[in-house]
């Protein structure tokens, strides 16, 4: 199989999905590697095999190894449809796997219709244009965003520079406690402008599959943690799909653990199965939440929050389908339940 060749990865690994194209695919203990069988013209090549993590994003590289994983069942000569199915939607790339031997398969990507000349799965070329013409606007749009940021944090400035001036001119104590109230505003108006910094990448970059327990890891090792939290993590093996900020949405948890209740909180985390998926458990050994807040406490009009973080991690968890409920008893400590469709988690050993 000398005349066997692989993409260069300088082009897209779209092209590699397309209608008529073949691989070979070799299983190692820890890899997945493929090559093509045929010339293509629509694609450029470099001698040998490539591993599938290196070529893929992570979403697209996790659905490949779970489409091998279960031929790895079938039998040598045996064949069947399949399609590689972008996570919480119905798209997707059909294709033939093939059973060969000593680990290998072959995979025939198809035109997306069934025998009937029925297309089954959409043409996904379309969805990747859509997506990719949304991304370079949120890209312009946070660019814009920026210059409207720095805008503004000039224009206060400015604001607080004349507010000094009329409190160092004026002995009136009501115009002082005016001028008070006015920076006070005007603080509150720097603080939603740097949120903008903060979370202008939402969204930018595709999803992918995060290890939970090394997630928590890090938000606990953080120098405002260290220390001050018991922790009891029961997570091992669990990725799940979520957009890159996810750690964001753990950072705000584990933030509103410690901010009520204070150094030495313990925080337990494990999972449960529930009707919608699986639920990702965050508990904490605070004061809990008061039943007329566990909606409000996501909202973001909520008057008595003291930032945009709840809010902020529901949106965050919604770009994948996932959610966020609160479901402690009040007076015994908070229980934030992540929630993941199933097509939105998977364990590893």
């Amino acid at each position: 199989m000398e005349d066997i060749t692989v993409p260069d990865t300088s082009r897209s690994w779209e092209h590699l999905l397309n209608p008529g194209v073949c691989w070979i695919v070799c299983t190692f203990e820890d890899r997945l590697e493929f090559c093509l069988l045929q010339d293509d013209p629509s694609l450029a090549y470099s001698q040998g095999c490539m591993e599938i993590e290196k070529v893929f994003p992570p979403d697209i590289a996790f659905l490949l190894h779970e489409i091998v994983r279960d031929a790895s069942k079938m039998k040598p000569g045996d064949a069947k449809r399949i399609a590689l199915v972008i996570p919480g939607t119905e798209t997707g790339w059909p294709c033939m796997i093939y059973r060969l031997f000593s680990g290998r398969f072959s995979l025939s990507w198809l035109n997306g219709r069934n025998g009937n000349n029925e297309q089954d799965f959409c043409d996904l070329r379309e969805h990747l244009r859509n997506e990719k013409a949304v991304r370079k606007a949120n890209e312009k749009q946070n660019y814009f965003n920026a210059i409207v940021r720095h805008d503004i944090m000039n224009l206060i400035m400015g604001i607080n520079g004349y507010m000094d001036i009329i409190d160092e001119i004026v002995d009136d104590e009501e115009i002082h406690l005016l001028i008070r109230k006015s920076r006070d505003l005007g603080e509150r108006v720097r603080r939603v402008a740097e949120l903008t910094r903060t979370y202008q990448d939402l969204g930018n970059c595709p999803p992918e599959y995060v290890e939970v327990a090394r997630v928590m890891e890090k938000i606990f090792e953080r120098h405002e943690f260290s220390g001050k939290i018991i922790n009891d993590v029961q997570v091992n093996g669990l990725f799940v799909f979520v957009d890159r900020m996810f750690n964001t949405v753990i950072y705000e948890i584990v933030k509103n653990a410690l901010q009520y209740g204070g150094e030495g909180v313990k925080i337990r985390v494990f999972t449960e199965k529930v009707p919608e998926g699986i639920a990702l458990i965050i508990m904490d050994s605070g004061p809990g939440v008061h039943p007329d807040f566990k909606e409000r406490i996501f909202s973001r009009t909520y008057e008595d929050r003291r930032g945009y973080g709840l809010y902020l991690a529901l949106e965050i968890l919604d770009i994948t389908g996932a959610a966020i409920r609160e479901t402690g008893t009040y007076g015994e400590g908070a229980r934030f339940e992540l929630i993941f469709p199933p097509d939105a988690y998977r364990f590893d050993p």
